[in-house]
């Protein structure tokens, strides 16, 4: 008959505890609980730029958080991310609606997608575009840690009642 070493059993159970520590700390998050935290962190974004608190919009970025914007340079920090939304704020006189279509959880990172709409002071749609974010669990929730956006191209304006369209060009 063979008889194990209590040596070994030890080292076993030993080996076996160091592994169970070394699990990834996101196998312990519910995915639809994160899912709904991200959503709610993101809806943040929409109500404080529509207040025009450019410092509340830039909470919600981690410290070295980056904006991607089409056009300008990236923007690195979440100082740098404040100033940029309150020159943007100050700007204009738009409010966005914002649509996420997607979002996913894994571990302590998540993403969102989906498209925007900037309406101007009268109502109308002024600019629209696409978005894709990227958020990441801190000690106190999410923030969003990279935000990149395009805007679609216009559509042609339409020709003054009473004027005929111009003919396209071969």
């Amino acid at each position: 008959m063979l008889r194990t070493k209590p040596v070994t059993i030890l080292m076993f159970l030993l080996s076996a505890a160091t592994l169970a520590a070394c699990a990834p700390k996101g196998s312990q998050h519910d995915p639809a609980a994160d899912e709904a935290a991200v959503s709610t962190a993101a809806a943040n974004w929409e109500k404080a730029y529509n207040e025009k608190n450019a410092e509340a919009v830039a909470a919600l970025y981690t410290e070295d958080g980056q904006l991607l914007p089409p056009g300008p340079a990236v923007v690195n920090g979440r100082s740098a991310i404040q100033e940029f939304w309150a020159n943007d704020i100050a700007a204009g006189n738009m409010s966005f609606a914002i649509t996420a279509d997607t979002t996913g959880v894994g571990g302590d990172w998540a993403y969102r997608s989906g498209s925007w709409r900037a309406i101007g002071a009268d109502g109308s749609t002024a600019a629209t575009g696409k978005y894709i974010e990227v958020w990441k669990r801190v000690a106190d929730g999410w923030q969003m840690h990279r935000d990149i956006w395009n805007v679609d191209e216009a559509a042609p304006a339409a020709p003054a009642e009473g004027t005929a369209p111009e003919p396209s060009q071969p």
